[in-house]
């Protein structure tokens, strides 16, 4: 007989009356495409991240693509990425004609190692892109300096972090530019879309010109002049009109989450065998709830908990193991080890604390039974 009495996802989009008067609206306009709405977004994001410019695009890796683009790095240039993230980083840095060079991660806060991407600068290297995984920022203190003393640019992978502070700055401002996602599984989403947060005023028209065949306004689409280089990555008035009315739910999705989180660290944080990992930044908050377990045994407790109903889901196979990006083990010790640990717990938006209790309740069994 199933142990399972409900599904609890491990993250799913919630969307309500507030996204469908927005879609309403566009209809009712008649203007699909990237325009006025989209317009608001970015000038909405703007004064919440507190920069000068934002720009909306395909995804998040079109976004960090467009800002390696726009920063002048292509064929024959290395980027500098860490070995634990979704793969689409890597895949943008390749999208340029560029090369990701992959460097190993912190084993605490996953994020790119300071001392790895020292030893990674060669005289090709033109920017690092490091990611601020599940909401955590990266050392950008020591980032910076780097960046700084060898010339290179800095452009963050913040897809997981809206929202987010580190050190009292909201993630996404840092370098050159920040880059965000609003793919279905973030904290805003719009089923896909991403956004470039910049106070570089030539780079921000750059990335205008990339995204729109060479301009930096619309066009009609007939006898407009294009006098650079650009591309189709515009983001549309119906994705958002959702991002938009996500968006008005932001500050208490991220309340909700630092609740969520609170139900799950005093409920495992005694138990033997769970890691979990750090919580100590002010202002950081976490897209999912995530812990780590004995590697052995990683997969066996999500198999588990699934089979109970709850969902969860592993963390990423190194980029390393990745076939398109495949090098040896040996400069990857923690990616190697975080990643066989790590796993997220359920985390959506509507969980309940006693829904969070009961997936802790049956981890704290699984892990007994081991």
């Amino acid at each position: 007989m199933s142990d399972i009495v409900e599904r609890i996802p491990w993250f799913m989009p919630e969307v309500g009356e507030e996204e469908l008067k927005g879609l309403e609206h566009v209809l009712r306009i008649n203007y699909f495409n990237d325009g006025p709405v989209a317009r608001q977004l970015e000038e909405t994001l703007a004064d919440l991240l507190g920069v000068n410019h934002c720009v909306t695009v395909t995804s998040g890796t079109t976004a960090i693509t467009l800002a390696l683009m726009a920063a002048g790095i292509g064929q024959g240039d290395e980027v500098i990425v860490p070995d634990l993230t979704f793969i689409a980083t890597a895949n943008a840095v390749t999208l340029t004609g560029a090369t990701p060079v992959l460097v190993d991660v912190e084993p605490e806060r996953f994020a790119i190692h300071p001392q790895a991407v020292e030893q990674a600068i060669s005289n090709r290297t033109r920017a690092i892109v490091p990611v601020d995984v599940n909401g955590r920022g990266c050392d950008y203190q020591a980032l910076t300096a780097l960046s700084e003393e060898h010339g290179i640019t800095l452009i963050s992978d913040s897809a997981e972090a809206l929202g987010s502070r580190y050190q009292g700055r909201y993630l996404g401002t840092y370098g050159t530019a920040g880059c965000f996602s609003f793919s279905a599984n973030k904290t805003v989403s719009s089923g896909q879309g991403g956004l470039i947060a910049t106070n570089d005023p030539d780079l921000y028209h750059r990335i205008k010109e990339l995204k729109d065949q060479g301009r930096r306004h619309t066009g009609t689409g007939g006898d407009d002049p294009h006098p650079v280089l650009g591309f189709n990555f515009k983001y549309t008035n119906l994705q958002a009109a959702v991002a938009l009315a996500q968006l008005q739910r932001l500050e208490s999705r991220l309340q909700g989450f630092m609740k969520r989180d609170q139900w799950y660290i005093q409920a495992l944080s005694d138990v033997p065998g769970i890691t979990l990992p750090s919580f100590d930044e002010p202002g950081e908050v976490r897209q999912w709830m995530d812990i780590r377990v004995p590697a052995h045994h990683r997969d066996t407790i999500i198999d588990r908990m699934e089979a109970r109903g709850f969902g969860c889901r592993g963390f990423w196979r190194p980029l390393h193991r990745q076939k398109p990006y495949a090098r040896p083990d040996s400069a990857y010790t923690n990616t190697i080890q975080v990643a066989a640990e790590g796993f997220w717990l359920p985390s959506s938006f509507s969980l309940t604390e006693q829904q969070a209790a009961s997936a802790s309740a049956a981890l704290t069994a699984i892990m007994a039974d081991l």
